[in-house]
């Protein structure tokens, strides 16, 4: 079966770093992978409007202003066929409030570039696909 998906995808900063969560054991698939604060957009929802819920809810962080960067496709592959194709609408973010992970993330990391290029990411998202975007 194929599926597709539209996911926000958050890019937020602090002193040079980006905010990484990873996966807790939790979640039935891809735990101990890290990823972008993101989610899918739901029926009727925009992109931004997914951003915001998705961010109060897996990290307690409001958004306070938000640039389109760019939008990204990829897709998983199991056993060779295609599983799920994901668009990643991605933007910068500023937010407020204090971090709070949700139960779906066990840790949090402020990675530099560097670091980020050698994490274990999400299946599909690929280091050198959204590497323009982080400026």
């Amino acid at each position: 079966m194929l599926n597709q998906r539209v996911m926000a995808t958050a890019i937020i900063k602090k002193k040079g770093k980006i905010l990484m969560l990873k996966r807790s054991g939790r979640n039935k698939m891809y735990a101990g992978h890290w990823q972008f604060p993101e989610g899918g957009v739901e029926f009727g929802e925009t992109p931004e409007e997914a951003l915001a819920r998705e961010l109060r809810e897996e990290t307690g962080l409001r958004v306070k202003r938000a640039k389109l960067l760019g939008v990204r496709a990829s897709s998983i592959e199991y056993f060779h066929r295609k599983l799920w194709h994901f668009i990643r609408v991605f933007y910068a973010v500023d937010t407020s409030g204090k971090l709070d992970l949700s139960a779906k993330h066990g840790e949090h990391k402020w990675a530099s570039k560097a670091e980020l290029a050698k994490m274990r990411l999400m299946p599909g998202l690929k280091y050198g696909d959204f590497r323009a975007l982080l400026g």
